[in-house]
């Protein structure tokens, strides 16, 4: 017994010069060049893309852990609540291990969705993934609560 293995791209199924069953045997490879020009092309696409990045205000030290809240400040140093990270002197140290400012990195977060589209919407184009999965599944939930107490109102 011998088997034949024949492959089908499917992503081409829509166009409308598809090829027959019988001209599908027949028909060559595409050529290597233009298998890499779409490539190329994807490539670029993929570099325009920009999704929406939040800070969150907290900057983490590289060497220890140690994290600085903008919101809370540094009651050693005295740094007041609400001071920004990059408005902190050049004496500045990490209060843990002694670590200067450039070793202490952005905790940020990515939104879902990209930078242009998020004045859109009502709001839920800001938040994040975790936000959107409680505010789903916290809704889900609510109406379920809600619709199992109609069996209790007699």
């Amino acid at each position: 017994m011998h088997f034949t293995i024949h492959s089908v791209d499917v992503s081409k199924e829509d166009s409308q010069d598809t090829p027959t069953s019988d001209q599908e045997n027949q028909s060559p490879a595409p050529p290597q060049e233009t298998i890499v020009e779409e490539e190329e092309k994807f490539d670029k696409r993929r570099l325009e893309e920009k999704f929406a990045v939040l800070n969150t205000g907290i900057y983490e030290c590289r060497s220890c852990g140690f994290k600085y809240d903008e919101a809370v400040g540094d009651p050693s140093y005295p740094i007041p609540p609400g001071f920004q990270f990059d408005k902190l002197p050049d004496d500045w140290r990490c209060p843990t291990c002694g670590a200067a400012k450039s070793f202490f990195e952005s905790k940020s977060v990515e939104i879902a969705g990209f930078a242009q589209n998020q004045q859109f919407g009502l709001g839920g184009n800001a938040l994040t993934s975790g936000q959107k999965a409680i505010l789903i599944y916290g809704s889900l939930f609510f109406f379920f609560v809600l619709f199992l107490s109609g069996y209790f109102l007699q």
